[in-house]
């Protein structure tokens, strides 16, 4: 069985990979801005130097006063113009969302993975959660009560991924809670508030008709998300002193410093 430090370790680890990710799409996305702009507008310079000559077109896109369109030079900018605004607002709104679903995830991933450390590291802190849950009587016959509490325990993790982020975090704080003082991240308040909105705007992305919404202060959002990334794990540090093995983090370089005996 793995121990609380080995989870909190992986956990971390697969959280800087996961959160690269969502960096690199920002980025690269910032950097192909521009001259997918560029592009576009040359494509669609000739797209509607097409349209402008079709015949049909002239049928189907008319002035206000139903007389066929006269593809002027000022017609057609509106048009070539109109189509990149369209294309760009749609391609930075895809971004926005998949970064917020993404980052979303990864935070809950996250809480229910220190609710795991937890449970490691201190599972009897978890017996007025589970005190209630039934148990047959072949497990209390053949199991002491070590046992009998870890696949409580686990049944209860279990029951936990199930669960919203908003409870995850609340049992997070329940077996963790803040210090007086309590302040481990610079210029960062924890406000649930703030994280429902962010997991109630996943939510519409992928279930409602979020998809394509324009969104604004994304970048203010994902910053959140990390610092209560790093304030969760300062809580359960706090409680249980366990640390992360960097080792765990970047493999290759550990393995590397060993055999040179460093």
């Amino acid at each position: 069985m793995a121990t609380a430090e080995e989870v909190l370790s992986t956990t971390y680890a697969r959280f800087m990979k996961n959160w690269t990710f969502i960096q690199s799409l920002r980025q690269v996305a910032e950097v192909a801005l521009p001259i997918a702009t560029k592009e576009l507008l040359g494509q669609n310079a000739a797209l509607v130097e097409a349209m402008s000559k079709d015949t049909d077109y002239k049928k189907i896109v008319v002035m206000k006063d139903g007389s066929e369109t006269e593809w002027s030079d000022a017609v057609k900018q509106i048009f070539r113009i109109g189509m990149t605004d369209l294309s760009i607002a749609n391609f930075t709104a895809a971004i926005d969302g998949a970064s917020i679903v993404f980052a979303q995830s990864v935070l809950d991933d996250c809480a229910l993975s220190f609710l795991r450390v937890c449970a490691l590291a201190a599972p009897k802190d978890w017996d007025q959660f589970i005190n209630e849950r039934k148990v047959d009587f072949t497990t209390v016959r053949e199991k002491d009560s070590d046992a009998i509490r870890e696949d409580l325990l686990n049944a209860k993790i279990e029951q936990m991924g199930q669960e919203s982020l908003r409870k995850k975090i609340g049992m997070l704080f329940a077996l963790c809670p803040p210090p007086s003082g309590f302040d481990p991240v610079g210029h960062y308040k924890f406000d649930q508030d703030r994280i429902d909105k962010i997991d109630n705007l996943r939510q519409s992305i992928i279930h409602h008709e979020g998809m394509g919404r324009q969104m604004t202060g994304v970048d203010g959002d994902l910053q959140y998300v990390l610092k209560t990334v790093h304030f969760l794990i300062s809580l359960v540090h706090a409680k249980h002193g366990v640390k992360i093995d960097m080792s765990t983090m970047f493999p290759a370089a550990a393995t590397a410093q060993a055999s040179s005996g460093a």
